[in-house]
């Protein structure tokens, strides 16, 4: 019996020890209501700011002008009138070569010149004009002969009349009135050469050119009219025209050498063993020798500093450079940008560079060119861009030193602002936001948006400060 009681005690104390754990499980375990909590919004308001996109780069100071400078001839040096770091003027010489030489070959072309304008020279011209007239007269007797006088007469004015059209029809101010004379001057010109080539073949040729001769078959003598041959016709036209050059080209030649050579300003119009072309011959060989002589100086052809000098006083030189010429106040900056920022490689961009040599100071710039063409460095593929300098605090700039380059690409001050993360896209190009109401429900609300970065974006139109927006929900554990 005694056994029998223990055992039940024991019993009695494992049932209870069950309902107690599982008492303590059931009001311990989360509930279905716990597991389906509903995540908690994260939201921002609208606000305003700056936002300000850029790209960064990185290369060196570039003189505008930078040149090497050689002679144009061979020789031997003569002088050296520049060290290296003179600052030089445009147009002074900076060295020489020995040119005795080319000095005397100047004077022999300028005397051969000058002599072309002697009085002998000018009384030979007048005869050359007066025998060329001589000529082209002969020339025009005997056009005149073959195609008869009145023919030749109308066939002028008919020439003369079409000029007279054509200059006026080519005139702005040329009236109405002025081209209609014209054009009947032109159609009274034709109808008269008409009518005088009609009479050219009915009375002309029979008065003129009518041959008796021999028949040499039948022995009787026969009187016939021959016009002259076209072939005929054509050379004496070529005839009168060459003759018209010849004292076109004579009376020019006269008038240069009666002005003197002062008045040769440029290449002269010349006929080939005609005196202008004489005039010009000697024109070009005064001009060559001229160039000769110059070749034998070297000057700078733009303000700058010399930079660099190879040159020893009695060597032979040849067209090799034997100086660089570089400015020093017109610097400029060439950077390279990663190919993925070519949208903010745009002429006009506002730069801000900084210096190694420099590095508590930045001096804005403006981009002005950027290359067409994508160069290689480092095996990197970059744009090439172009910057002008603004050194407004008088820095000490050197060609070759390093710089970095921000570029802005594009900024906006004092504008509306929400991250980038409440962006909606509904098309592209086409953005939305939720906005949170006063019951705390969302809003789709369409936007225009401006200047974009990874953090912000500008808002145009669509939302007004302090707005909240949602940025999406935070996730509970």
């Amino acid at each position: 019996m005694k056994f029998l009681k223990k055992r039940s005690n024991l019993f009695i104390t494992i049932i209870l020890l069950v309902a107690i754990v599982g008492g303590a499980w059931y009001f311990m375990r989360p509930s279905a209501a716990d597991e389906t909590v509903t995540p908690e919004l994260q939201t921002t308001r609208v606000r305003t700011g700056d936002l300000v996109i850029t790209a960064n780069g990185a290369g060196t100071i570039i003189p505008r002008l930078q040149a090497d400078l050689g002679f144009r001839t061979s020789g031997i040096l003569q002088a050296v009138n520049v060290e290296v770091g003179q600052t030089v003027s445009k147009g002074q010489e900076l060295a020489s070569l020995e040119d005795g030489l080319q000095q005397a070959q100047l004077a022999q072309a300028d005397a051969d010149f000058q002599a072309l304008f002697s009085a002998a020279s000018i009384a030979a011209a007048k005869v050359s004009l007066a025998n060329a007239e001589i000529t082209l007269q002969n020339n025009i007797e005997k056009l005149q002969y073959l195609i008869g006088p009145e023919v030749y007469y109308w066939e002028t004015e008919l020439a003369k009349a079409n000029q007279v059209l054509t200059e006026l029809q080519g005139n702005s101010q040329s009236t109405e009135q002025q081209i209609a004379d014209a054009q009947k001057a032109v159609d009274r010109a034709t109808t008269n050469l008409l009518a005088a080539q009609q009479r050219y073949k009915v009375e002309y040729v029979p008065g003129t050119f009518t041959y008796t001769y021999i028949d040499e078959v039948t022995g009787e003598e026969v009187t016939s009219a021959i016009p002259p041959s076209e072939v005929d016709i054509e050379l004496a036209r070529a005839n009168v025209d060459a003759a018209n050059a010849a004292v076109q080209d004579a009376r020019s030649g006269l008038e240069i050498l009666q002005a003197g050579p002062d008045a040769i300003t440029s290449p002269v119009t010349a006929v080939q063993g005609s005196q202008t072309a004489k005039i010009e011959q000697a024109r070009l060989a005064l001009e060559n020798a001229r160039l000769a002589v110059e070749n034998t100086h070297l000057v700078a052809p733009f303000d700058g500093v010399v930079i660099s000098l190879d040159a020893v006083i009695g060597q032979t030189v040849n067209t090799a450079p034997l100086l660089t010429l570089a400015t020093t106040r017109d610097l400029q900056a060439r950077f390279y940008l990663d190919e993925t920022d070519l949208d903010k490689a745009m002429t006009g961009n506002k730069v801000v560079i900084s210096f190694d040599a420099f590095p508590d100071t930045t001096i804005d710039g403006e981009v002005t060119s950027v290359e067409q063409a994508l160069q290689v460095v480092d095996g990197t593929p970059v744009i090439v861009s172009w910057a002008s300098l603004k050194n407004e605090n008088n820095l000490p700039i050197l060609s070759g030193m390093t710089i970095d380059v921000e570029v802005v690409g594009g900024e906006s001050l004092n504008t509306l602002l929400v991250p980038t993360q409440a962006l909606r896209e509904l098309a592209p190009g086409s953005y939305a936001v939720f906005v949170v109401q006063p019951d705390n429900s969302l809003k789709l609300t369409p936007i225009t948006i401006g200047l974009r970065d990874f953090a912000n974006v500008e808002i145009l139109s669509g939302l007004v400060v302090g707005d909240i927006v949602s940025t999406g929900t935070i996730e509970t554990k």
